[in-house]
């Protein structure tokens, strides 16, 4: 009876502990980015950025200009982006936002984000700008197919966007995204019967904050096939069992399509096969005994494109 007392007096007292004050709601804070930068392109500039995980209903675009720009917890932002009125920045998962403040002054860049609490992250990085005319775009732009690889190439600027001279250049930029140091490009990528497109900027700086000058007119092109394979080789003729047995040395081009077989008993008129053969070896069964057969070979690709002959071969049938 004792213990039983004793168990109903202890829950009676836990019953009649004190419940703390409730918690108050967790606050959450977007958060930041550090991978902000800036792109001059002529006469403006490009606000490149991608987004931080979770909810981002807002971006805020911060911008100072003078002599020595700061940005503090105080600035007012001189734009505010919903979430579906970001542009994407070329092909990619990033965002640009474009600011013309003039290159006149030096302007610093930071960011902020926003989400559906209207709560505020801490600021991005700082980017600084610095007031340099870029060098006007390339001109001219013109290409060679190859068998390989279309190259294009174009004329240098020969003056700033301002018209100041010599040009700053320090390189070009095709396509938003291939930097190379000379007025040419190779592109080893491309296909055949598809549609090509280039465009080029000037190079004034290659660093952070990259100087671009605007684009060049964009060049499209359709580059056809015309090249055929390369001529077999290493052709070999014997008789076996009252058959020719021909082989050659396997071409090695992507586009192969086969191989005709050019014979007869006269050099000079050999027929074609009416059809390519796939493989590197062929059974003439057609022979007749005490005859000499001559054999020449070509290849052929996808298109119809076909190489010269080989030199011919002879064998004779015993």
């Amino acid at each position: 009876m004792k213990s039983l007392t004793l168990c109903l007096s202890c829950l009676l007292l836990a019953s009649c502990a004190k419940v703390g004050d409730p918690l108050p709601p967790l606050v959450r804070h977007p958060e930041t980015v550090t991978n902000l930068k800036v792109v001059q392109v002529g006469d403006h500039f490009q606000i490149v950025f991608s987004l931080p995980p979770g909810e981002i209903e807002r971006v805020e675009i911060y911008r100072q200009c003078g002599i020595n720009p700061s940005l503090t917890e105080e600035a007012e932002a001189t734009a505010r982006l919903q979430r579906n009125q970001l542009s994407p920045y070329h092909e990619g998962t990033q965002f640009v936002f474009e600011d013309s403040p003039g290159l006149d002054q030096t302007c610093i860049y930071g960011l902020r984000f926003a989400n559906s609490q209207n709560r505020r992250s801490p600021f991005s990085n700082f980017v600084q700008t610095r007031p340099v005319p870029s060098a006007r775009p390339p001109t001219a732009l013109r290409y060679q197919v190859q068998q390989d690889k279309i190259v294009v190439n174009w004329d240098p600027p020969t003056e700033n966007v301002d018209g100041s001279q010599p040009p700053q250049i320090v390189g070009y930029l095709v396509n938003s995204k291939h930097r190379v140091s000379t007025a040419e490009y190779s592109d080893l990528e491309f296909r055949f019967g598809e549609v090509q497109s280039y465009r080029v900027q000037t190079m004034s700086r290659d660093s952070d904050p990259l100087i671009l000058s605007p684009f060049s007119h964009t060049l499209r092109i359709i580059p056809k096939d015309t090249f055929p394979p390369a001529t077999p080789h290493n052709i070999t003729a014997f008789v076996l069992e009252g058959r020719v047995q021909i082989f050659w040395d396997e071409n090695k081009e992507a586009d192969l399509e086969g191989y005709f077989l050019y014979s007869g008993t006269d050099t000079n008129d050999l027929q074609r096969s009416s059809s390519s053969i796939t493989i590197n070896r062929y059974v003439d069964e057609s022979v007749i005994p005490g005859q000499s057969y001559y054999y020449r070979l070509s290849a052929v690709d996808q298109v119809g494109n076909e190489s010269s002959k080989s030199e011919p071969v002879s064998v004779t049938v015993r």
